[in-house]
């Protein structure tokens, strides 16, 4: 008796971390973990005051490097940035920034928060996006992000609008 019952205990417990395997969807639409990536942009930046630039847009390339964490239903991460956009009214940036994001299923949006340090100031920079998994290692991500700033008798403005990808390290 004692053997069956043994038995059938084993029996559920192998049961039950088979069904606790992640599904492949799972493991495709998985946020978590390090990443680096690529984008390509539109900035549009201004400068008024004492240096005065009109509103103009930029093309730019940029790349990014982070790291994502499941939080219970959220992804919190962090991420490295660099905007390359030499047109733009404040030159190159880059920075680090704060990512919370809510995924369904293969689709993730998310807010980002974190500060762009390059010239003419250090500035805190805000955005919002949205990530698609396309497969267990490689996303798509489309985002805007803000900046502005006052120094040297000037205020500063950047908005730009990136679609990129990236590569997860599994």
């Amino acid at each position: 008796m004692m053997n069956k019952t043994l038995l059938a205990c084993a029996a559920m417990a192998v049961s039950a971390a088979a069904q606790a395997q992640p599904t492949q969807q799972q493991l495709i639409d998985d946020f978590s973990g390090p990443y680096v990536g690529a984008k390509l942009g539109v900035n549009v930046s201004s400068a008024s005051g004492a240096t005065n630039k009109p509103t103009h847009s930029t093309i730019f390339p940029g790349l990014v490097a982070g790291y994502g964490f499941n939080a219970g239903p959220v992804v919190l991460g962090a991420e490295l940035f660099a905007d390359l956009h030499h047109g733009s009214a404040t030159f190159k940036d880059g920075g680090i920034d704060a990512k919370i994001g809510y995924p369904i299923g293969s689709l993730m949006p998310y807010a980002r928060l974190g500060v762009t340090t390059d010239w003419p100031a250090s500035r805190f920079n805000y955005g919002l996006g949205v990530e698609y998994m396309v497969m267990k290692n490689l996303s798509l991500f489309s985002e805007w992000t803000h900046d502005s700033t006052d120094a040297d008798n000037t205020h500063w403005r950047n908005n730009s609008f990136t679609i990129g990808a990236s590569y997860r390290f599994r």
